[in-house]
C-alpha cells in the first residue's frame, strides 16, 4: 500500500510541475500515469481514497502561494484553514473521478475529469483554477483544438493521452501505439492547420502597467503619483504609435481599479482623464468603482472615456472574487451580510457590456473573470472582436499566482477567435493573437507599457456556436453508465 500512496505522490509532483512558470508544461502529457497504476485493479473505496490524497496534494503544490498573498494579519489564520479545507475540497474532484472509472473502466476518466471540472467551475463559488487543459497554454498547437470544445476538451484530451501512455506501458500492444499516434496527432495537426490562416492588422492597442503597490495605491499620498503613471504611460503609448506604426492607438487600456476615485464623478482626476483622451484623440478604458446611487450599491467595474468628454459605456463585474469582493449567497442570506473578513462589500453586475468604438466592439474581463470560459463565450457572441483583461495581481506576489492566473486568459482567445490584451496593475500584462500566441507581455513588478497592432478574429468557432457541450455530455453519461456497470455485475 505504501508503494500505491509514493505512486500518487509523484503524479501529483508531477501535474504539479506543468502548472508552474518552470517550462515543464509537458509534464502533463503522463504526469497521470503512476496515478493510474495507483488505482489499477483496485477496489473502489481504495481509488477514492488514492485519488482525494493525489488530488489534495497536487492541489497544495500548485497553489501553496496563496499562502503569500498579502492580506491582513488578523485573518490570516483563517485563510489558512480555508486554504487546508480547499485542498481538500478540490481532491474530491479527483476522488469521485477515479471512483467512477474504477467502476465503468478506466477509458470514461477523461469524460468524467471534464464534465467535473465544469462543475468546479460553476455558480458564485467557482473555481475552475486548475483544470487540466490549462497546464497547455504555452503551447500554441496543442491549445488551438480549444476552438473545438473548449478549455475542458483539452483537459479530456490530456487525461486520454496519459490513459493510452498507462495502456500501452502495461502491454505494448500495437493497438495502443496506433492510438497514441492518433490521440497525440489529431489535435496538433488541427492546431498547425489552423495556425496557417492569417487576416490583415487593423486596430492598434496601447497597454499601461503603472506598477503601484497595492497596499498604498489607495493611500492619499500615493494618489497623484499613481495617476500620473497612468498618464505618463498613456502618452509614452501615444508616442511610440505615432512614431512606429504612423498613426495613434485605437485605444488604451489600464488596469483593474486604476482610479484612486469614483472616475464618474466630477473631480480633478475626471478632467485630467478627459483633457488626456481629447489631446490622444483615443479612447481609454480603465478599471475603477462605480456606484449607483439609485440602488445603493457599488460595483467594480470598468469605464470607457472617450474624446469629447464621454463617459457614458461602462461594465459592472459579473462575477465576483469569492471572500475577496464579496461573501457568497449574502444575497440571498442576509445572516451571511454579518460575516467581516475584511472583504470588499461590492455587489454583481448582470449585464453583458460590448463596448463600441469607431473601428472595433470589445468586451471587458475583470480580473478572474478571465477564468470563466462561458463568460468570454457570451460576450463574443454579443459581438465583442476584441477581448480585455484588466487586473490587479499585485497581492499574488512573484512566485507561481501572476502567471496561472495570465496564462488562462490566452485559453478565451482560441476558444473565441479572437484577440486578447491585458492590462495588470504589477504585471503581466500581455497581447494575445486569436491563435493564443503572445505577441507582447511584460515582466512581474515593473513600470511598462505596450504597443500592438492586432488582428481582430471572426469571433466564429464550433466552442462558441455549441459551448462546453463535452463536459456537459459527460456528466450525463456517467450516471447512466455507472447503472449499466451495476446491472453488469448483478
Amino acid at each position: 500500500m505504501k508503494n500505491k500512496y509514493v505512486l500518487a505522490l509523484s503524479s501529483a509532483i508531477l501535474v504539479a510541475l506543468a502548472f508552474h512558470p518552470l517550462q515543464l508544461h509537458f509534464l502533463a502529457w503522463f504526469g497521470l500515469v503512476p496515478l493510474l497504476y495507483a488505482v489499477d485493479r483496485e477496489k473502489p473505496s481504495a481509488a477514492f481514497r488514492y485519488g482525494l490524497f493525489f488530488g489534495a496534494l497536487f492541489t497544495l503544490f500548485s497553489l501553496f502561494w496563496i499562502i503569500f498573498l498579502q492580506i491582513p494579519g488578523n485573518i490570516k489564520a483563517l485563510m489558512i484553514l480555508g486554504m487546508i479545507l480547499m485542498f481538500l475540497y478540490l481532491g474530491l474532484y479527483w476522488a469521485v473521478g477515479l471512483l467512477v472509472a474504477n467502476r465503468v473502466g478506466v477509458w470514461f476518466l477523461p469524460l468524467v475529469i471534464a464534465g467535473l471540472e465544469w462543475v468546479k467551475g460553476l455558480g458564485e463559488t467557482g473555481f475552475p483554477w486548475l483544470s487540466f487543459g490549462y497546464t497547455q497554454a504555452r503551447y500554441p498547437v496543442v491549445i488551438q483544438q480549444a476552438s473545438l470544445y473548449g478549455v475542458y476538451g483539452i483537459s479530456f484530451w490530456l487525461v486520454l493521452l496519459n490513459v493510452v501512455i498507462f495502456k500501452l506501458s502495461q502491454t505494448r500492444h500495437w493497438r495502443f501505439l496506433i492510438a497514441l499516434v492518433l490521440v497525440a496527432g489529431l489535435p496538433l495537426g488541427y492546431g498547425l492547420r489552423r495556425m496557417a490562416t492569417s487576416s490583415p492588422s487593423e486596430f492598434t492597442v496601447g497597454i499601461v502597467q503603472p506598477n503601484i503597490d497595492p497596499n498604498l495605491k489607495f493611500t492619499r499620498g500615493m494618489r497623484g503619483a499613481m495617476f500620473n503613471r497612468l498618464l505618463d504611460g498613456s502618452r509614452a503609448c501615444d508616442r511610440f504609435a505615432r512614431d512606429s506604426l504612423g498613426s495613434p492607438c485605437d485605444l488604451i487600456l489600464w488596469p483593474e481599479s486604476a482610479t484612486p476615485v469614483l472616475i464618474k464623478s466630477a473631480n480633478e482626476y475626471q478632467k485630467s482623464v478627459f483633457d488626456l483622451v481629447d489631446e490622444l484623440k483615443t479612447p481609454i478604458l480603465m478599471g475603477s468603482p462605480i456606484i449607483d446611487y439609485e440602488r445603493h450599491e457599488i460595483y467594480n467595474g470598468a469605464v470607457l472615456a472617450e474624446p469629447g468628454r464621454l463617459m457614458k459605456q461602462e461594465y459592472r463585474k459579473i462575477h465576483l472574487v469569492p471572500f475577496g469582493e464579496h461573501i457568497p449567497f449574502d444575497r440571498y442570506i442576509p445572516l451571511f451580510r454579518k460575516i467581516d473578513l475584511g472583504e470588499g462589500d461590492y455587489s454583481p453586475g448582470s449585464e453583458y457590456t460590448v463596448f463600441r468604438s469607431r473601428k472595433s466592439s470589445f468586451a471587458c474581463l475583470v480580473c478572474f473573470e478571465s477564468i470563466f470560459p462561458e463568460l468570454a463565450r457570451v460576450f463574443v457572441r454579443r459581438g465583442a472582436r476584441l477581448l480585455l483583461n484588466i487586473t490587479n495581481d499585485g497581492w499574488f506576489g512573484r512566485i507561481s499566482g501572476p502567471q496561472q492566473h495570465n496564462d488562462m486568459a490566452i485559453l478565451r482567445a482560441v476558444e473565441n477567435d479572437v484577440p486578447l490584451a491585458r492590462s495588470s496593475n504589477t504585471g503581466i500584462s500581455m497581447v494575445v493573437d486569436r491563435h493564443g500566441r503572445i505577441q507582447a507581455t511584460t515582466p512581474l513588478f515593473t513600470e511598462a507599457h505596450i504597443v500592438r497592432r492586432l488582428s481582430l478574429g471572426s469571433g466564429r468557432t464550433v466552442y462558441g456556436l455549441v459551448g462546453d457541450v463535452l463536459p456537459i455530455l459527460a456528466l450525463i453519461l456517467s450516471p447512466l453508465l455507472l447503472a449499466a456497470a451495476a446491472v453488469t455485475r448483478h
